[in-house]
């Protein structure tokens, strides 16, 4: 066996079997994550990507698939099939989850971490150097973020501010030389795990097959298998495995594919202040030096602990954007004329703006001048992303069209429960009680209880809970070690064995839980 290569898996001898100690599915996030933990043990590792170092359409073209419940994201857009995954197009946002996504709430059923977060923050903490983030301090008072200071609908008891920190990882790009020299690393290119087959006692994975597009075809033989290959992708292969004709591997209780979550993203409303030139402390995003570096950051708000418990809502992640008075293009317009800077070189359009806003412009520079006063808003859009319930009639299932490998083509059933929408409504009626309560503005929500969801309405990217973890085998399809409930040697990695979303960005706690599955591993292996 090679060792200590990125190598193509369509060079294999066709029939070869590759032995090894540890074989990881998938070179996402996760997949690399768990590859780098692995470089200064003294175990074999084998980690099989699927595309090569950049994008391929014929390899893609493997995620394609249809939807039959609520209408969802293309599968072939909403994900990356080469080495470093849907990294590769990351915005890079990352946060931990809240406490309370990790603690039992009557109102969301299905709750299934075995844990509280604070047993998770030594990982966490770990996972900031993996992402390239600052300190694992996400309290906004220490990037000057004081609620004090922001505007007052967004200090009282139903709301809070929060900060995520901005990632410019992406991790095939930055880890692929510090995999290429490891000595006992083996990165297998263009390799689709095709099939878990278990051994003679069914109890465990015997070996792994490996197909590629060119019509090869190989065998990995490990003593412990990580499947590592993304939210949708993960369930696909445990219902494709095991033998011909049956429901797939950790399947007993029908679980594998089921509770598919996303978060819900939309437009919540409009807010418009009472007064157009209120100041705005409340700074969304920059760079903070009090750490003693560059460490971008964005800030937004969500609801109280508190709050979701006293009213029994979900989870909800909120930021804004301004739409300025027209006043602003007159003034930005007069900025570039004086600078000799002219829009596109349009000396005359910009001067035009000047003119036709020129009442508003000069009263802008007199009151800044003599008050302070910030720039003319007209409103502030306020997005949202919000938590979607554990649902186990939405899933994951295989269709009856197969792929260029002969793998099944997966079928998306994404499914929503009336509180997904009735419970958003009333947080967004929460806050526009704060925002009238403070005196701030109105507030226009565009949901409202027993309206429809907004027109922009979306299941985003972030796909998780398809192979949920549970200590309970019939509630769960993975336990809290991540392994499958019936194969001793089959471990899930990434936001597949979320049991609840929350509303938070997923990658940071995909680093932090795969860290774990590292050290979890390799405890065994000893």
């Amino acid at each position: 066996m090679h060792s200590g290569m990125i190598l193509d898996a369509r060079s294999v001898p066709a029939g070869t079997v590759l032995e090894t100690e540890v074989c990881i599915v998938g070179a996402g996030a996760a997949g690399i994550t768990l590859a780098r933990e692995f470089i200064s043990s003294p175990f074999r590792v084998t980690l099989l990507e699927s595309g090569g170092m950049n994008y391929e359409p014929d390899v893609q073209q493997l995620y394609a698939g249809r939807s039959i419940g609520q209408a969802f994201e293309t599968l072939t857009t909403s994900r990356l099939r080469f080495f470093g995954g849907t990294t590769n197009h990351w915005g890079g946002w990352c946060l931990p989850l809240d406490p309370i996504d990790f603690a039992p709430r009557d109102h969301l059923p299905y709750h299934g971490w075995p844990f509280q977060r604070p047993y998770l923050d030594p990982w966490y903490r770990r996972a900031q150097a993996v992402c390239g983030l600052g300190p694992y301090d996400y309290r906004p008072s220490s990037w000057g973020i004081r609620p004090a200071e922001i505007p007052p609908p967004f200090a009282g008891p139903d709301f809070e501010p929060k900060i995520l920190q901005v990632s410019s990882v992406h991790f095939g790009p930055a880890y692929a030389s510090e995999l290429r020299r490891a000595p006992r690393v083996s990165v297998y290119l263009h390799a689709n795990a095709f099939n878990f087959r278990p051994d003679e006692s069914h109890a465990a994975v015997g070996e792994l097959a490996v197909k590629t597009l060119s019509g090869n075809h190989f065998t990995v033989r490990a003593r412990t298998y990580i499947l590592a290959a993304g939210g949708i992708e993960n369930a696909r292969l445990l219902l494709a495995s095991g033998r011909a004709g049956g429901n797939g591997l950790g399947n007993e209780h029908d679980l594998v594919g089921r509770f598919f979550m996303v978060h819900l993203t939309y437009s919540g409303g409009t807010i418009v202040p009472s007064h157009p030139r209120m100041r705005f402390d409340f700074r969304q995003e920059g760079n903070d030096t009090g750490f003693g570096g560059k460490h971008p950051f964005v800030s937004f708000i969500g609801p109280t602990a508190a709050a979701m418990h006293r009213l029994e809502l979900p989870n909800m992640f909120i930021d804004w954007s301004y739409e300025f008075s027209p006043v602003v293009h007159g003034v930005n317009a007069l900025k570039r004329v004086l600078e000799g800077e002219p829009h596109g070189g349009h000396w005359l359009a910009d001067l035009a703006k000047v003119i036709g806003n020129l009442e508003g412009v000069t009263d802008f520079g007199v009151r800044k001048v003599l008050f302070d006063e910030g720039i003319p808003i007209e409103a502030m859009t306020v997005n949202c992303a919000s938590e979607q319930e554990p649902n186990p009639e939405s899933r994951i299932l295989l269709g009856s069209a197969r792929d260029r490998l002969g793998m099944p083509e997966v079928t998306v059933d994404w499914q929503l429960v009336p509180e997904d929408k009735s419970k958003a409504a009333a947080t967004l009626q929460l806050l526009g009680a704060e925002i009238g309560r403070a005196g701030f503005g109105r507030f226009r929500p565009a949901l409202v209880e027993g309206g429809p969801w907004p027109s922009n309405f979306y299941g985003n990217e972030h796909q998780m809970g398809t192979t949920r973890m549970h200590r309970d085998p019939k509630l769960g399809v993975v336990d809290e070690n991540c392994r499958l409930h019936t194969m001793s040697n089959l471990y899930i990695a990434g936001s597949s064995v979320f049991p609840t979303g929350g509303a938070n960005n997923p990658t940071l706690t995909i680093v932090a839980l795969a860290l774990r599955l590292a050290d979890h591993v390799k405890e065994g292996l000893t």
